[in-house]
């Protein structure tokens, strides 16, 4: 999007000037002067097939090309482009520090919400890179779809799908807010097939990409009344939302399908390899930010920092850029086949899925570990007060109070509400003062309740070390009584759902940009020491997954979640494969 000097039209015709369009739209080439029009008109045409050829970039035109419609073709993304990204952080950003994957639901509802934004996104691309011009009709288009990326940031804080909520007039809202986008999209490539109607090839694809867009909006906008009416205050759960997913998925495997049957409006010449490494660069980015935040959530506690967490953070920072590597390092600019390059395109949605997922992971896993080592330092405390010889209950009560106080209670941040864990704390300590002479006369009821108190004490620690560093779980059910053995048992929960989807998140990811890796590999490079390569990265994807196994053994998960190894492990791996890439095997070792 430029300024030129014959200024916006209203319209703009998105083919190629040079003969296609045929006085349809403005001309972004120089004027001929009429003294020179005879000769000028002849090296136009002599220089027909050199200017086409030209405009397409890493020289991809070829005779097939010239026989059908030239649409205009740019190098690189447009500002408007870029602009439109800024959205799609933005959204991001915000929904990642609004939901926290705590439970089943949460992950569930992340990657609901993340689905919708991508596709959405991606529909959006999909027109950019092979028909986008500049004129007044279409900066007004872009205009209504940054207002749809303004609807998801509407809905962020109050995604909560498959849940009993009270009141659905912001998912009515929001599904007018997909329909919009969608009739945007319809408009948009009408007039793109009025500029080409005279090729008669451009027609029938054209066609069933607004139809498909078309469809969606009418399906958006019928399933807005679907959404129940709850009178106050009654809650309800309405499933009519994944009807969402179905529509978006479908119709954009029938955009992209009709990309491939019909290459004239495949994605051949345009910037979508550029498009789609950027957008994974501001995931990759996005995940920069989770961690930094991670690392301010230890900060702000004023926690020791040792070797340990230190290595967290080093391995977590050093996961972002060999996952960058793996990435970028098979990445090729030229064009590969259309179908191909049509499937790498949308195979994204799922790599850049489980790169948001693994990412947000391992910040938690930094948190993580530097609670257990908290919480391990306050419990060695507790147990060591426990063990000493005490006058009468009083002191030890004092004593294990002020342990509190120092391992815990006084380190807990501005902002941060701990009174109903000091007044759990208060309640085991009254327990322990109450039966401590009796424990110690060799009263066994009294030694057991001595105990339980000790326990309770030491999970309200744990799990205020956990609240303290932002980490929560799910809400409780009303009517449930606070227990600190259930509640931190709640929040040990939250790691393993997390340990799982990590885990596997992280292998599909290996996978997936091997995949990407294999369909984008060129032919000079097709050989067996490649696919020696991809076989091993594969492999390796497919076995960090099946660490997510270890979830079925109580005792081995135990062991590896308060083990320093979780993030050492990811990085070692990718890692490996980013060696794997690099290392020569046989023969004479090319470039990628």
């Amino acid at each position: 999007m430029g300024h030129e000097s014959h200024g916006l039209t209203l319209f703009a015709s998105p083919l190629n000037e040079g003969g296609h369009s045929h006085g349809h739209g403005h001309s972004h080439g120089p004027p001929i002067s009429s003294h020179d029009s005879e000769s000028g008109s002849q090296e136009l045409k002599d220089g027909l097939h050199k200017t086409n050829t030209e405009s397409v970039p890493f020289g991809n035109a070829d005779c097939e090309l010239h026989d059908n419609p030239a649409f205009h073709k740019h190098a690189e993304a447009t500002t408007s482009e870029l602009f439109y990204d800024l959205f799609f952080v933005a959204n991001l950003t915000t929904f990642t520090s609004l939901l926290e994957i705590n439970s089943r639901h949460a992950l569930t509802a992340y990657i609901g919400f993340f689905t919708l934004l991508w596709l959405t996104w991606y529909q959006v691309s999909l027109y950019d890179v092979r028909f986008s011009t500049d004129s007044v009709f279409e900066r007004c288009a872009k205009s209504l779809h940054f207002g749809a990326m303004v609807g998801f940031a509407v809905i962020g804080p109050q995604w909560k799908p498959g849940q009993a909520i009270g009141d659905y007039k912001i998912y009515r809202a929001f599904g007018l807010i997909l329909m919009v986008s969608r009739l945007t999209l319809v408009s948009q490539y009408a007039v793109t097939l009025f500029y080409s109607k005279k090729y008669t090839k451009t027609r029938l694809p054209l066609l069933l990409v607004m139809g498909s867009s078309l469809t969606a909006a009418i399906l958006y906008g019928a399933l807005t009344p679907a959404f129940p009416k709850p009178e106050y205050p009654d809650e309800v759960k309405s499933d009519v939302y994944i009807a969402w997913y179905v529509i978006g998925i479908c119709e954009t495997i029938l955009t992209v399908a009709v990309s491939c049957f019909f290459r004239v409006i495949s994605f051949k010449g345009t910037h979508m390899v550029q498009r789609m490494s950027l957008l994974t660069l501001i995931i990759l980015g996005e995940g920069i930010i989770v961690i930094c935040k991670a690392i301010s959530k230890i900060v702000k506690n004023e926690y020791l920092w040792t070797a340990a967490v230190v290595g967290q953070i080093v391995c977590a920072i050093m996961i972002i850029y060999f996952l960058y590597m793996l990435y970028f390092d098979r990445m090729q600019e030229e064009h590969f086949g259309s179908i191909k390059q049509q499937l790498w395109s949308f195979l994204h949605f799922p790599l850049h899925t489980t790169l948001v997922l693994v990412l947000q992971g391992i910040s938690n896993f930094v948190v993580w570990y530097q609670a257990i080592e908290s919480l391990t330092s306050t419990e060695s405390a507790l147990i060591y007060d426990a063990d000493q010889t005490y006058d009468n209950a009083t002191a030890l009560v004092n004593q294990l109070n002020q342990t509190a106080y120092d391992t815990v209670f006084g380190w807990i941040p501005k902002g941060v509400d701990a009174s109903k864990e000091r007044k759990e704390a208060d309640v085991a300590l009254k327990l322990i003062g109450s039966v401590y002479e009796d424990a110690m006369a060799g009263n066994e009821t009294a030694l057991a309740e001595f105990w339980t108190g000790m326990q309770d004490l030491t999970f309200t620690l744990g799990k205020t070390i956990l609240e303290s560093l932002s980490i929560s779980a799910p809400k409780k059910k009303g009517g449930e009584k606070p227990d600190p053995a259930s509640d931190l048992a709640a929040l040990i929960h939250v790691f393993q759902l997390i340990f799982v989807y990590v885990f596997v998140a992280g292998g599909l990811a290996l996978v997936l940009t091997t995949i990407l890796g294999f369909l984008s590999l060129p032919a000079h490079q097709r050989r067996q020491s490649e696919y020696a390569r991809l076989g091993a990265n594969m492999a390796a994807g497919i076995g960090l997954s099946l660490i997510a196994c270890l979830r079925y053994n109580d005792n081995l998960q135990g062991n590896y979640l308060v083990s320093p190894w979780m993030i050492p492990t990811l990085c070692l791996v990718l890692f490996g494969c980013v060696v794997i890439n690099h290392v020569r095997i046989g023969g004479k070792k090319k470039g990628y």
